[in-house]
């Protein structure tokens, strides 16, 4: 008896394999990429041209254009790359379960993880969004997913609601930016940084020990 293709998949849809040209298209952007951060890594996002990343990539100067064609574009690729790992990682951990005060404990976590994994990383697309745009950046978009955490917890009486969570989430995203560029100066300079995690944490209690209702 022929299976019907309901039959064939009885877990649903799955998704199709990349094509040969697709492959081939991943395969020439993760060599741009990957040329990219070394060149940056060694010598400056500033001091880097195209030319030096198709060189180091073998690939010609039109090739690497064609997949970004400015040096900024590679900096929103790995920041949206980086963006869909914590997203994930946030989504493992039951993050918009958990009680908003550990929400943003849980978010900061992540966010030293991450960085952690990858020092190199994190200081390329930090000092590239400096050179970019004149000011440190942090890789990650954090002030809206700190600002719904703040929201919740005054919402659920956790947290005071006499300040905005939008000047809440402003001052939790100055302190992430503040801290994380402190530790890549550290880990650039000494063998022995800082521990990210806990220097985001204790920051955090100080901020969230002001905006916790008090009973009574």
């Amino acid at each position: 008896m022929t299976r019907s293709p309901a039959a064939a998949s009885p877990t649903g849809p799955t998704e199709q394999p990349m094509g040969r040209r697709e492959r081939q298209r991943q395969r020439i952007r993760s060599a741009i990429l990957d040329a990219a951060l070394e060149l940056f890594a060694e010598q400056g996002y500033g001091a880097t041209t195209i030319d030096q990343i198709a060189e180091r990539a073998d690939l010609a100067r039109r090739t690497v254009f064609n997949h970004f064609p400015r040096k900024r574009d590679m900096l929103d690729a790995w920041r949206g790359e980086r963006r869909e790992l914590v997203t994930a990682r946030l989504v493992d951990d039951g993050v918009r379960r958990a009680p908003a005060r550990r929400q943003l404990e849980l978010q900061m976590e992540v966010l030293a993880g991450v960085n952690e994994e990858n020092p190199r990383m994190a200081r390329v697309l930090s000092l590239g969004w400096l050179s970019e745009l004149g000011t440190f950046d942090s890789p990650f978009p954090v002030f809206e997913s700190f600002r719904d955490s703040v929201r919740l917890g005054q919402d659920n009486g956790d947290f005071r609601p006499s300040v905005s969570p939008e000047t809440v989430a402003e001052t939790l995203s100055a302190v992430y930016t503040e801290t994380l560029h402190r530790w890549l100066q550290a880990h650039q300079h000494t063998d022995k940084p800082f521990l990210l995690g806990p220097a985001l944490r204790v920051k955090l209690d100080l901020v969230l020990d002001g905006l916790t209702a008090h009973q009574g």
